[in-house]
């Protein structure tokens, strides 16, 4: 009779254990396949998504490293889209697991390793003075992408202030449109971003100058709330890297 009942136990220990096996590891899949990531849209070729709703829309740049990156360690997720200038907040509300090419500027967010970088120029028409100094800006109409006057530095902040029209729009193919268009003389934006969007429009990025004022590459960053994925993250983002599919992906997807 003690046996049956040492016996009865230990099967009863064992079917606990292997349901909270089970459990945890469904918990587990659950959290990777249930992942939200805040993107900032509308900025092909890193993020093709025109609307703030178009979370079936994976295409990009950002999307396909972010893919690869997690899947190394059984991660997925879903996009949500939103303003730049909002990447942040959602991150610190909780209301996602981690923001795409933001800055590290938050306390209690953990920062992957460089994510992707822009090269950003003032690019204008080739009858325009050529610029040295980010002083030939000064009484100019500029467009630019939300928050550069934050990424670029107190330099471009002030002379922003200077020049005679200076707007700020999320949407990077309006931003094109109204260079295009002549509504301004000057855009600040990344070369690979103008390039698609100058072709799609309809004109050659051949026919303007590329200004380089801005120092060379902006580099952009993933937060997560969590360290571990941070670690899974940077592990794939390292392995993509070594592999070459991480170039790969930036020739596939920016084109000439």
């Amino acid at each position: 009779m003690p046996l049956i009942i040492i016996q009865s136990t230990r099967t009863a220990l064992l079917h606990a254990i292997i349901f909270l096996i089970c459990t945890m590891g469904a918990v587990s899949l659950a959290k990777a396949d249930h992942l939200t990531v805040a993107f900032s849209f509308a900025k092909p070729p890193y993020v093709f998504a025109e609307k703030l709703e178009d979370t079936y829309d994976t295409r990009g740049i950002e999307l396909e490293i972010m893919t690869k990156a997690l899947a190394l360690k059984g991660h997925s997720f879903k996009p949500l889209y939103t303003t730049y200038d909002r990447l942040n907040g959602e991150l610190q509300s909780g209301h996602v697991d981690a923001a795409a090419t933001v800055r590290p500027e938050l306390d209690g967010i953990f920062y992957s390793k460089e994510f992707v970088y822009f090269h950003n120029f003032a690019i204008t028409r080739k009858d325009a003075p050529p610029m040295k100094a980010m002083g030939d800006l000064v009484g100019r109409s500029l467009v630019a992408w939300q928050g550069a006057t934050k990424d670029l530095g107190p330099a471009f902040a002030a002379v922003s202030k200077q020049a005679s029209v200076y707007k700020e729009i999320p949407d990077q193919q309006r931003q094109v449109k109204l260079f295009l268009k002549k509504r301004v003389n000057t855009i600040i934006i990344d070369g690979s971003i103008f390039r698609f969007w100058a072709r799609e429009l309809g004109g050659n990025p051949k026919d303007f100058t590329y200004n380089s004022l801005f120092g060379g590459k902006t580099s952009f960053v993933v937060g997560f709330r969590s360290k571990k994925l941070r670690d899974d993250f940077n592990t794939g983002l390292a392995a993509l890297r070594a592999s070459g599919e991480y170039k790969d992906i930036f020739r596939r997807l920016v084109g000439g």
